[in-house]
């Protein structure tokens, strides 16, 4: 057998063998020392600027049983650090630029729910009127019309539930804007 024929063969069976190795050890959940982690891509919000691919391999301490393969253990670092958190950094400063980013984010997006209350707010102010008058010219026909006023009194009860509503709706949402008052 020809030496370049030898070498041929010899690469297939380990590239064979290192197939296979991978995926019997990546079904187990343990990993050997020599092994390298694959990286699944995963939209995170948690900021990891520790490690490069979001793991950290963690050394079990050897007992009486431990084999090379269960040595080392792979483990998100985001699942280790749990949830809460925005990131980890290596450095304080850097943990104070990400975390005063994160305030003017949250501070934007509790400015824009403040807007869209205060327009909702507004939107049943109207609502409110449009009832009101509802009401109003419903009792005024009454008056004017005594045989419809049956009719027209069960209209103006429906109205007043519903305007019971929009005021109860109107002042739950002025104390939330008020708690808030941004």
């Amino acid at each position: 057998m020809k030496r370049t024929d030898l070498k041929k063969l010899i690469k297939e069976n380990i590239t064979d063998w290192l197939s296979e190795r991978a995926t019997t050890e990546a079904d187990s959940g343990d990993m050997a020392y020599t092994e390298k982690a694959t990286v699944k891509e995963e939209k995170s919000t948690f900021d990891d600027k520790v490690t490069k691919d979001g793991n950290i391999y963690v050394v079990v301490k050897p007992g009486k049983d431990t084999e090379e393969g269960g040595i080392v253990k792979s483990m998100s670092l985001e699942s280790l650090v749990g949830e809460g958190y925005v990131g980890v950094y290596t450095t304080g400063e850097k943990a104070l630029a990400a975390g005063k980013k994160a305030l003017k984010a949250r501070d934007a997006g509790m400015k824009e729910t403040y807007k869209k209350g205060q327009d909702k707010l507004k939107e049943l102010e109207g609502s409110l009127d449009e009832l009101k008058g509802a009401i109003e010219k419903n009792m005024a026909e009454a008056t004017s019309n005594p045989t419809m006023r049956e009719t027209l009194q069960t209209k103006s009860n429906s109205l007043l539930e519903k305007l019971t509503q929009v005021e109860a709706m109107i002042e739950k949402l002025r104390g939330g804007l008020e708690k808030e008052g941004l």
